[in-house]
């Protein structure tokens, strides 16, 4: 959607906006954490009438251990705009869910993959067929002994269908040399219409050179979709986000102003109003521009 011009001065009228935050690369420090004194930031923000909320890549076990202790003041995007939860009440609101043709088809393009699926009880699990490199062994290794996430080692992901479970989510860590190809592959699949069959996210992580991230998930799913959705739940006249990597330009799209951070990669830095600092940056930069 077209923005309105910023200008530094510029205040947002606290009781009509909703200010929307990525997690890695913008609100977190180097370390995947909060930083020091942010909790306590963004409840001074909320109790000065600010909604803040959150838009990531992440699922809602590392999503909820790292946003221990912050008030909820709107529904949280998870999975790249997958899934749409309501933290509070503990139970998802929206989703955009892959076809389960498309996602049996996903399996067999070979690469490793973890598969996410979500069961009829709106539990999330994470499965994997193989350990493909280093990459991926860290990812499980930190998620189970940080986060407690569970992960499920099977022989073929067609059990997962068998046990009723839906697919919903494909995450891929690799070089974006061995990634490029199944990224190709799933864009050029489209249905009869010319629309596509799944959409794909592949960016480089932000804490490990030369690891980057393909996922694969419906193609009604995205971070813009969630700020479209936001929107609509809170009645939010104006829309302010905050991003660093190329995940996050569909939100920027849907805000009525977008702010990289410093760290942000040049295409993020393109596509927003103004550059701001990360972590605690955000958070000043909202308690200066409200009203």
């Amino acid at each position: 959607m077209a923005r309105i011009s910023f200008c530094d001065d510029m205040k947002f009228d606290v009781w009509e906006t909703l200010f929307i935050s990525d997690l890695d690369g913008t609100l977190l420090g180097p370390n995947a954490t909060l930083p020091e004194g942010a909790v306590d930031a963004i409840r001074e923000l909320c109790s000065l009438g600010v909604n803040l909320t959150y838009s990531t890549a992440r699922t809602i076990r590392s999503a909820k251990f790292i946003l221990d202790g912050v008030p909820f003041t709107s529904p949280i995007g998870l999975m790249n705009g997958v899934l749409l939860r309501d933290m509070n009440e503990g139970k998802y609101v929206s989703g955009a869910l892959l076809d389960a043709e498309v996602a049996e088809w996903i399996t067999t393009l070979g690469g490793e993959p973890f598969v996410y699926t979500l069961t009829v009880e709106e539990e999330l699990f994470t499965a994997y067929k193989n350990l493909k490199n280093q990459y991926m062994t860290d990812f499980l290794n930190e998620r189970v002994d940080k986060y407690a996430k569970p992960f499920r080692k099977v022989e073929n992901f067609h059990t997962l269908i068998d046990e009723g479970e839906r697919i919903i989510y494909f995450c891929y860590l690799d070089t974006a040399e061995n990634l490029i190809p199944i990224r190709d592959a799933i864009e050029q699949s489209t249905y009869p219409d010319g629309s596509p069959r799944a959409k794909c996210a592949l960016y480089p992580d932000n804490y490990r050179d030369g690891l980057y991230y393909l996922e694969v998930f419906s193609p009604s799913a995205s971070k813009g979709g969630v700020t479209k959705k936001l929107r609509e739940l809170t009645g939010a006249k104006t829309i302010v986000s905050f991003g660093d990597n190329g995940n996050d330009i569909p939100m920027f799209e849907e805000s009525d102003y977008a702010f990289a951070v410093e760290r942000a990669i040049d295409r993020v830095k393109s596509s927003a109003d103004g550059v701001v600092l990360s972590g605690m940056g955000v958070l000043e930069f909202i308690k200066n521009h409200i009203k």
